[in-house]
């Protein structure tokens, strides 16, 4: 007899390269504010050698792919750059800040974001975004995007922790909602955030391989999601129910 497909009630999904292209529409413009105002802040001059604006960005973004963490990647650019100690955590401490608050413009949701969400709420599935970042930032993005007002939408949570840090607490309020956690969906993009927290919690989860971090390997266990897609329609090849909760 072949094994029943798990019944999903409740789906939660990123935001940032999960429902709209984050790296195209923000990540490369975002790298480049903050080089300006590593500039700006005098990095140019606390590093005592000829930095262009291209050479400055396209080291960011080798040093990025080399470790893919945005906590610790102007620290990183600035040790590279032969500064320390205080000068060094001063400029990275702008470098991150000039990222993650760089101004809010002109964000389009993916062609299936909208179908997939009307689906999944037609189906009787309880639908959640969970995002991290800077507030100011992250509400602004879901206003423009049009998610704050969808009828498809429970509820969105944001918290100000990166890398997972701060998601796992909402997955637990998520659980208050759906108590059993074979049934709830998460979808995202980062195996080292969302998925890696979801699976801790015991949860179903699917990465959307593509965005800033889409060469991402997991590195442990709880980073490889039980599913990978390309594109969010796919959700509904996978052997898994979408319906109402009974």
């Amino acid at each position: 007899m072949p094994r029943s497909r798990p019944l999903i009630t409740v789906a939660v999904f990123d935001l940032d390269d999960t429902l709209y292209d984050c790296r195209r529409q923000r990540v490369l413009a975002a790298h480049r504010h903050a080089c300006q105002k590593l500039l700006q802040a005098g990095l140019r001059r606390r590093a005592n050698r000829r930095l262009t604006l291209q050479h400055l960005l396209k080291l960011r973004r080798r040093l990025f792919r080399q470790q893919h963490n945005l906590d610790t990647l102007d620290l990183r650019l600035c040790l590279h750059l032969g500064l320390r100690g205080r000068e060094a955590r001063r400029l990275a401490r702008r470098g991150r800040q000039a990222y993650f608050s760089y101004p809010v413009r002109n964000l389009r949701l993916f062609p299936e974001t909208r179908p997939t969400l009307r689906r999944l709420h037609q189906s009787g599935v309880q639908i959640f975004i969970l995002t991290a970042g800077l507030l100011r930032i992250q509400r602004a993005k879901t206003r423009l995007l049009g998610l704050d007002r969808s009828p498809y939408v429970r509820k969105i949570f944001y918290t100000r922790l990166t890398r997972g840090r701060g998601k796992k607490q909402y997955l637990r309020r998520v659980l208050q909602v759906e108590p059993n956690p074979r049934r709830v969906l998460v979808v995202g993009d980062r195996a080292d955030s969302e998925i890696r927290a979801a699976n801790e919690l015991g949860l179903w989860t699917v990465r959307r391989r593509g965005g800033e971090f889409a060469g991402y390997e997991p590195q442990r266990r709880h980073e490889r999601p039980h599913f990978t897609i390309r594109r969010l329609s796919q959700l509904f090849r996978l052997a898994l129910v979408f319906a109402k909760s009974v």
